[in-house]
């Protein structure tokens, strides 16, 4: 697996593990990835992230993925640490991380688009990406982590859009 970061702990600092911090990462799906994959890490991601308190939202669309993640520092950089190892993406980016001022996705689960929920899947993966594009354009963030997230998303959907 290619990836940008490192295999060691590189942001992770114990003397500060029981901040609250925030994080914001880009990747490649692998271009083999299935719906039975996205289901598994979504299953996965729902059962960690609410035993470990995280918060946060993912977006896969177009082979690739954006996720943002809030929760005590430690733990979400042990997870990085688990993400980076996973075979079902690569080329991973950090593009922001930092202290968390307050919890910024209380209570949000993964949210997930499948083509196969719809009998017309052009038409459901446009409008999931006008509901993404209209979300962005409304949430109000004072974390640096989140409005870079939600920008890369916009520009994920747009890009597409641009493209047909």
């Amino acid at each position: 697996m290619s990836s940008s970061l490192s295999k060691n702990k590189l942001f992770w600092d114990p003397t500060t593990s029981d901040t609250m911090h925030e994080l914001t990462y880009t990747s490649l799906a692998d271009k083999n990835i299935s719906t039975k994959n996205l289901n598994d890490i979504l299953h996965t991601a729902n059962e960690f992230n609410g035993a470990n308190a995280i918060t946060g939202c993912l977006v896969s669309h177009n082979g690739q993925f954006v996720q943002t993640l809030h929760g005590e520092k430690r733990v979400i950089f042990d997870l990085m640490d688990r993400i980076k190892m996973d075979q079902r993406h690569s080329n991973i980016n950090l593009v922001w991380e930092g202290p968390a001022a307050k919890e910024v996705f209380p209570g949000w689960n993964m949210a997930f688009f499948s083509p196969d929920d719809y009998t017309n899947p052009s038409k459901g993966l446009l409008d999931f990406e006008k509901k993404l594009i209209t979300l962005s354009s409304f949430y109000k963030a004072d974390s640096a982590s989140v409005r870079i997230f939600w920008s890369i998303v916009k520009d994920l959907c747009l890009h597409q859009a641009n493209q047909t």
